[in-house]
């Protein structure tokens, strides 16, 4: 696919950023920090800012400014999290890879991009403004309760989704931690490797673990802890059971052989060691500490309660269950579908808004991408797909106002940033789901792939070597 391609650069075009009139610069806003958020900001700064200001008939060049806004000072490869988590000496680079400081990706744009660390509270339509929230309440421009105000022509909403567990997504709003996500995720990870330690020392007095959540994430953290405890012979009276809140795993994105495909591979490489249960959701979680060992060494339990109308106690719980949209913080419900993403009212990633106000202008110049979109299959692939078109619906949309003045017509014929791309996913069907560093279940375009390749294009080292080229925007070639 060329969005993973790296080019023989990373140096970006040098954007004119000084304003030749008293005129304010076209205000971009970007909400979310991320694989998405990034992409566009790459994108814009890249191609489409500098095609539009090359664009003729014009005094002088439009002045442009880029404001990303997110509660998180680094990018998180989330890809690489099973891996990361469990078998962080596996990934080429380490932990440090999966983590980036946001700062490598937009110091090469200078003051055309500036970072506010803070999260979206409201967007006010009328006003064209973002309200923030500072995660510092002492930073400049805020009031005494650490809130201000952005402006904004143009919105793009990519603040991805919001996990019930920080194992998968750094905590946001209200979050305990705020001040530095990546560290709340690091410490949520420590945790669950420590009881991992417990368990394989046999310090633990309950010996089984439970791993909610059938789809890609739990199973490749399921095969990731059972190719741990079998490396090290630490299986003895060990079970881990992998819940499916449906009649199978891996029930979205892929074919339905691919779930029992994958039932089959962990039966066959780990024994009695994993258990799969379908249709039985987490109805309830609590925590609490038991005494064990000599001495009463005080120990971390988790019990939970099943859909099934068991409850279960164990040493170590993980929930992989889906996430949703990470936008009913800041937008009104009705421009959310019901699982608090982004509703879009076509196929270039253009905001619908409210349907039912007479306002039918109020979502003008908002745009949302990435996996916070309605009807997103929450891959990277199809992120990789929507942020060209996103970009191209934003530099067409201006490039209107620049040659369109007041609906007038033009002969500019527009360059290639500036032309609207229509949304397609020319690798859908495609899933690839290792479990463990040997091998797993895939398909590509729908059709199903050996284990050895899920070994070389992603069991290997979770496609780590995507990280680096997302942060410094060399993807966005």
């Amino acid at each position: 696919m060329a969005s993973t391609t790296e080019p023989q650069s990373t140096t970006a075009p040098a954007p004119t950023t000084t304003p030749t009139s008293t005129s304010l610069p076209t205000s971009i806003v970007i909400l979310g920090g991320n694989h998405a958020g990034l992409g566009v900001l790459h994108t814009l700064a890249r191609h489409t800012i500098p095609a539009l200001q090359r664009l003729p008939s014009q005094p002088s060049p439009p002045q442009y400014k880029i404001t990303l806004i997110t509660p998180n000072s680094h990018f998180f490869f989330k890809p690489a999290s099973p891996r990361a988590l469990i078998h962080p000496d596996l990934l080429p680079g380490g932990e440090d890879k999966v983590f980036r400081n946001l700062s490598d990706a937009v110091q090469q744009y200078g003051e055309l991009v500036t970072v506010v660390k803070a999260y979206a509270t409201d967007v006010d339509t009328s006003t064209k403004e973002v309200k923030i929230k500072h995660v510092d309440t002492t930073s400049p421009g805020g009031d005494s309760e650490g809130t201000s105000a952005v402006r904004y022509d143009v919105l793009i909403i990519a603040t991805g989704t919001k996990a019930r567990s920080a194992l998968w997504t750094m905590p946001s709003l209200g979050a305990d931690g705020l001040q530095a996500a990546e560290d709340a995720t690091k410490r949520e990870w420590e945790g669950i490797r420590t009881k991992l330690k417990n368990l394989q020392a046999g310090t633990h007095p309950h010996h089984s673990i439970l791993i909610a959540g059938g789809g890609p994430v739990g199973v490749e953290t399921t095969g990731e802890i059972a190719t741990l405890l079998k490396a090290e012979g630490k299986t003895e009276g060990v079970t881990i059971t992998l819940l499916s809140g449906s009649d199978r795993l891996l029930n979205r994105n892929c074919n339905e052989s691919l779930g029992r495909k994958a039932e089959a591979y962990l039966k066959k490489n780990f024994g009695a060691l994993v258990q799969v249960s379908h249709g039985i959701k987490v109805v309830s979680v609590s925590d609490s500490v038991i005494s064990s060992g000599e001495g009463g060494v005080e120990q971390p339990e988790t019990t939970v309660e099943l859909s099934d109308g068991t409850t279960r106690t164990v040493g170590l719980y993980i929930d992989a269950t889906g996430g949703s949209g990470n936008a009913d913080g800041f937008l009104p419900q009705a421009w959310l579908d019901a699982s608090s993403r982004v509703i879009t009212k076509d196929a270039f990633f253009r905001v619908r808004g409210d349907s039912s106000q007479h306002d039918a202008q109020a979502a003008d110049g908002i745009y949302a991408v990435g996996d916070v979109v309605s009807g997103s299959d929450n891959t990277l692939i199809s992120t990789n797909f929507q942020v060209p078109v996103v970009c191209s619906s934003i530099g067409a949309d201006l490039a209107a106002k620049i040659i369109h003045p007041q609906g007038q017509t033009s002969s500019v014929k527009l360059p290639a940033p500036l032309k609207q791309k229509r949304f397609k996913n020319k690798m859908a069907g495609t899933l690839l789901v290792p479990i463990g560093p040997d091998g797993g279940v895939g398909q590509i375009l729908g059709w199903g792939v050996p284990s050895l390749m899920v070994k070389a294009a992603k069991a290997k080292n979770f496609l780590i070597d995507m990280a680096e080229p997302a942060v410094t925007g060399s993807q966005w070639k």
